[in-house]
């Protein structure tokens, strides 16, 4: 009886180690794939349309319309809309919680608000136009959340949070 009992131990100890083992590895897995995800997210939108677009976009003093935009250069145009495109894109990431919006709010906030305070006009003409409620929807929600965030918690800028930061 003693020896079953021992193995009987022996064999609960080694399912609740390999149980526990799967666990970490489960984690350390989903730790990972944000990671990359992040890494991806930083590496994929940072093409030469998506930096023009957002120079654009930044360089405005006003909130231009549909036709102002659609008389905009072929590139200026296409730049303009991989700015969009990029900003949805992103939305939709962050809201399915593929990509943590504290990650985007680092490396965009500012562009994000920016780029929705001066957009706003265009994409709600665009939505009249096409008649499509949902154009640029996801868009509209990541400026939301990430204006809504930055009110609540009004961060520092990251040279000021950070300023003694250790390697």
């Amino acid at each position: 009886m003693e020896l079953t009992l021992i193995f009987q131990i022996i064999s609960t100890t080694a399912v609740i180690l390999g149980i526990i083992f799967g666990i970490l590895n489960l984690r350390n897995f989903q730790a990972m794939r944000k990671r990359e995800a992040a890494i991806l997210m930083l590496n994929s939108f940072q093409t030469n349309d998506f930096v023009r677009g957002l120079l654009y976009v930044l360089e405005l003093d006003h909130n231009p319309g549909k036709e102002e935009v659609d008389g905009l250069s072929p590139d200026q145009h296409l730049a303009f809309y991989m700015l969009l495109g990029t900003w949805e894109r992103l939305g939709i990431l962050v809201f399915r919680r593929e990509i943590d919006i504290a990650m985007v709010e680092d490396a965009y906030s500012g562009p994000i608000m920016l780029s929705w305070n001066r957009l706003e006009n265009y994409v709600l003409e665009i939505r009249a136009a096409w008649k499509r409620e949902s154009a640029f929807e996801w868009f509209q929600w990541l400026a939301e959340r990430v204006m809504e965030r930055d009110q609540k918690i009004q961060p520092p800028p990251a040279y000021r949070a950070h300023k003694n930061w250790k390697p």
